[in-house]
């Protein structure tokens, strides 16, 4: 695969001489597939800048080392989940499910070592190899444990391509069957100096923590959210705190109810805004019995700008499937 690599990277027709954007360009294809970003970090942000580069770079995602083009001019993109609407309003049914919860019992344990994640992620600028795959979609498995200090392990694995209809599959494995086996990584990070801590119980005291300095909207708080609750074990209290920020905010809609991408049931709120530019709506998906979150979407609208995809695409998801404290 590296002597791939370099025969694709000799195609690249966008040398250009400009030393600059040649290293931000060698550091995109040189890194690792998109990981984690902290709560500061905007995933639309991330998903346009890796898209307009890849754009500006064509040759290197569509020709092969054998000179077969066959690429699909738009991105292979995983089906939208379909909620079944309902004609209620977003704070109520938020405030309903936090005034069951609010009570409940915290079953988390007192004394743990660390906390353990696992959840399915994909996005349009996911990349396998180095080589952008844009003919199937493959999600990727990632487990994680932090512990109380912040440092954390992690590991990783993609999983089977995903494709809508047989002539995608067909542009996939005419493109080289990127992703047919599994990838796998894994890593380590040191402790944090600076952690989060443990978050408030009250309406204002979350809504202070998630915020981190930076002023609350929707926007950020949909920004946030997905971060922290895929680094945080929450109590039942601050799941119910969690929901009634959610439920103060201008703009959000009960979508109805949906099932993920794993298969459950679950209550969808979305937010459609030009949050870091073009138009988009995204989505939370949480549970109704414990207010956890399940699921995050982001769909692209009307104008996709410089992404190669059909307008109201899915241009990254991710599935919670586990969050708990390990003694």
């Amino acid at each position: 695969m590296h002597d791939i690599d370099q025969t694709l990277r000799s195609l690249n027709p966008v040398r250009t001489g400009n030393e600059a954007a040649q290293a931000q360009l060698d550091g995109i294809l040189a890194g690792p597939r998109r990981t984690v970003r902290g709560p500061q970090r905007s995933r639309w942000a991330w998903t346009v800048t890796a898209a307009a580069v890849t754009a500006g770079v064509i040759g290197y995602v569509v020709v092969d080392p054998f000179g077969v083009a066959v690429q699909p001019a738009l991105a292979a993109t995983p089906a939208p989940l379909h909620p079944r609407h309902a004609d209620r309003q977003a704070a109520d049914v938020l405030e309903e499910i936090a005034g069951r919860i609010a009570g409940q019992a915290d079953p988390r344990p007192k004394s743990w070592k660390s906390e353990h994640f696992i959840r399915d992620d994909w996005a349009l600028s996911t990349r396998f190899d180095n080589v952008q795959v844009t003919s199937a979609v493959i999600p990727e498995r990632r487990e994680t444990w932090e512990r109380h200090d912040g440092s954390s392990r992690w590991k990783s694995m993609s999983l089977p391509p995903q494709f809508q209809d047989g002539r995608q599959r067909d542009i996939w494995e005419k493109a080289g069957s990127v992703g047919k086996e599994p990838v796998r990584s894994a890593g380590t990070s040191g402790p944090d100096a600076v952690g989060a801590g443990e978050p408030p119980t009250t309406v204002e005291g979350m809504r202070t923590w998630l915020a981190d300095g930076q002023k609350m909207g929707p926007g950020l708080l949909y920004e946030v959210l997905p971060e922290r609750f895929q680094d945080h074990v929450f109590s039942s209290a601050q799941r119910a705190a969690v929901l009634r920020i959610l439920a103060s905010m201008d703009g959000i809609v009960y979508a109805g109810t949906v099932e993920d991408r794993a298969g459950r049931t679950g209550e969808a709120f979305s937010l459609t805004d030009r949050f870091d530019g073009l138009p988009n709506k995204r989505t939370l998906v949480f549970d109704p019995a414990t207010g956890n979150l399940l699921a995050y979407e982001e769909q692209i609208l009307d104008d996709t700008g410089r992404l190669n995809v059909r307008p109201h695409s899915v241009i990254e998801y991710s599935t919670f499937i586990r969050a708990e404290r390990l003694p």
